[in-house]
């Protein structure tokens, strides 16, 4: 997420990056749920999250010219699908859900639910999804995802994983432990066990308040 001054999530206090996480997915549920066409956004990630100088989150870049013709009538109300096939392949990123990067599968909502959960997971631990996040003892940790797994699996602190900045504001850690939970919810590996982003939207609505 970037700002129009330039800063980064990085940067800002646990508060800010709260209240854009929330207004990000106010904007994604909106998308999912009211829109007349119940859109997929398809490329979410930080740099498609611009911010204004007030911290209110603005999402752009559908990407629609990736998709091809509609095939059917009925979305997939369980899933969030949208009948929508992809017709080429483009470079996996570490954004995009395990079945979107299957040539031919069915787009559907849960992919951007998988996303944004990468992105919570970037804001809470001040990490980049592109770069594999490794130490001494975990060098064979391929992704943000699995890393941040691997680590509540073990029962690894807090510490080692949240953003350094973050631990200066003692009073934020049941409200990060919380976002994290949402955030490993949203990036299950099966698309079925991830929730709509209205439930996101709802989760996270309740924490700080």
């Amino acid at each position: 997420m970037r700002g129009r001054n330039g800063q980064t999530s990085t940067s800002l206090s646990w508060s800010i990056r709260l209240k854009i996480a929330k207004g990000a997915t106010c904007g994604l549920a909106y998308l999912h749920e009211c829109s007349p066409r119940k859109f997929v956004h398809r490329d979410v990630k930080p740099s498609n999250i611009l911010i204004d100088n007030e911290f209110r989150p603005y999402i752009f870049d559908f990407g629609l010219n990736r998709l091809i013709s509609i095939t059917g009538n009925n979305p997939d109300s369980s899933s969030g699908g949208l009948p929508y096939k992809l017709i080429q392949t483009e470079r996996t990123n570490s954004y995009r859900a395990p079945e979107a990067r299957v040539l031919g599968n069915r787009v559907t909502q849960k992919w951007d639910v998988y996303s944004f959960g990468v992105v919570l997971l970037e804001m809470l631990t001040g990490k980049s999804s592109e770069l594999s996040p490794t130490t001494s003892t975990s060098i064979e940790v391929p992704d943000l995802v699995r890393w941040v797994k691997k680590g509540f699996e073990e029962e690894k602190p807090l510490s080692d994983m949240v953003d350094p900045m973050l631990l200066q504001e003692v009073h934020a850690k049941k409200e990060v432990l919380a976002v994290f939970q949402v955030a490993l919810a949203c990036t299950e590996e099966d698309s079925e066990n991830r929730p709509r982003m209205k439930t996101v939207s709802e989760n996270l609505e309740r924490i700080g308040t």
